[in-house]
């Protein structure tokens, strides 16, 4: 017995030798997926629409996925075709993944834009605010369109030795004329870091921005608009009214009224309040502190935080500076919001566009002053048009 239990263990152990080596069985294991869908999208989609309009309906073929073995497309961004696309830059993004999860994407732009508002009239879409039996009559000594290439001395101090401020800029950035020309059409203000440092009245400059004030002085019961594309450094894009201010001869007040401020580029230092600056419409009035006047400066501000950066493309700011008390603000022809200014605004004042630095949003490490290309450098003004209200 002792005999035959040995023989039987032995076949035993051959029969499972043979089972783990695989036997017979030739079914060899499942290889895994690893091979990427692929997927290739669209090129950029552009749109023109009427100068009235503020989006319009858009039809694409909505990319698909391939696989080795099988994929599926979904939109992760974006808008679907047939759908309503605004004004500006839209990114659709799809992506194609298949059962083992490898996934590959791509994206497309549909850019729609804007005609050029007329020159006939200032910019309104949906209520027109002009008064029964008014009319706009086009101020010249206050607007320009900035054609051809000469820049026209008459109507603009751009040399803040002579206009009647006198202020030169904010440290590190000096206002400089040089910086100031006439091209393809626009108004064009390049910002700039100088070579070397630069002395002038005893302030030392590292940098280079540019300010320019109307000879002709703006007043209350006017519409004032532009159509500005920033720049998209750290440094400002404005449009705004300055008042002049004297403490001994008058007026005592100091105002300013804000009609678009913003700046190209926001980073870790900016100052919490101002991360939106890139992309916002922000305006205010000021009465600003002064020994003869207020300890305390007031202001009114009001903002409208964009989708798109302001340097991403050319907007239109507008305002009715209707009354000493009320003042309306308008955005691509549409109406924006109301400031009532904490003291009346019965002062005479130049319509200003001053590119400069602020030390709520400084030049950092990484800011491309130095390295950026002119266009990315530049603030551009389509126009300035300014309109008063006239009997039809």
């Amino acid at each position: 017995m002792k005999k035959i239990c040995i023989t039987q263990i032995c076949m035993l152990l051959c029969i499972m030798l043979v089972s783990c080596s695989g036997g017979n069985d030739d079914t060899a294991p499942e290889q895994q997926d690893t091979e990427k869908p692929t997927i290739d999208c669209l090129s950029d989609i552009t749109i023109n629409i009427t100068a009235t309009e503020n989006e319009t309906v858009v039809t694409y073929t909505a990319p698909l996925g391939s696989d080795n073995v099988s994929a599926t497309t979904t939109q992760t961004a974006g808008l679907a075709s047939g759908e309503l696309f605004p004004l500006g830059t839209t990114t659709n993004t799809f992506k194609a993944i298949d059962a083992a999860g490898n996934s590959a994407t791509c994206s497309f732009n549909v850019i729609v834009i804007r005609d050029e508002p007329s020159g006939n009239a200032p910019y309104f879409i949906g209520e027109n605010p002009t008064p029964t039996g008014k009319k706009w009559v086009k101020v010249d000594d206050l607007s320009d369109e900035f054609e051809g290439t000469t820049f026209d001395d008459s109507k603009w101090h751009r040399d803040p030795a002579t206009d009647p401020f006198r202020w030169f800029g904010r440290p590190p950035a000096l206002f400089e004329s040089d910086n100031v020309t006439v091209g393809d059409g626009n108004l064009r203000v390049t910002v700039e870091k100088f070579a070397s440092p630069k002395t002038v009245n005893g302030t030392t400059w590292t940098h280079g921005g540019a300010i320019l004030r109307s000879k002709t002085k703006a007043k209350h019961g006017q519409y004032y608009e532009c159509r500005m594309q920033a720049n998209k450094t750290v440094m400002s894009s404005t449009f705004w009214i300055a008042y002049p201010q004297n403490c001994t001869n008058g007026p005592t007040r100091k105002l300013e009224l804000d009609i678009q401020e913003c700046v190209g580029r926001v980073h870790s230092g900016t100052a919490t309040w101002a991360k939106d600056w890139n992309k916002i419409y922000h305006s205010n009035t000021w009465r600003h502190a002064r020994g003869c006047d207020i300890a305390t400066s007031q202001q009114s501000p009001g903002k409208t935080v964009l989708t798109e950066e302001n340097n991403s493309r050319f907007f239109v700011y507008g305002c009715w500076w209707k009354s000493p008390t009320e003042i309306l603000f308008y955005l691509d022809g549409k109406y924006a919001y109301t400031i009532i200014p904490k003291t009346d605004f019965d002062i005479e004042g130049h319509i200003t566009m001053a590119m400069e630095t602020y030390d709520w949003n400084p030049i950092d490490d990484n800011n491309i002053l130095g390295t950026a290309s002119v266009e990315d450098r530049t603030t551009k003004y389509d126009w300035v048009r300014t309109w008063k209200l006239e009997d039809m």
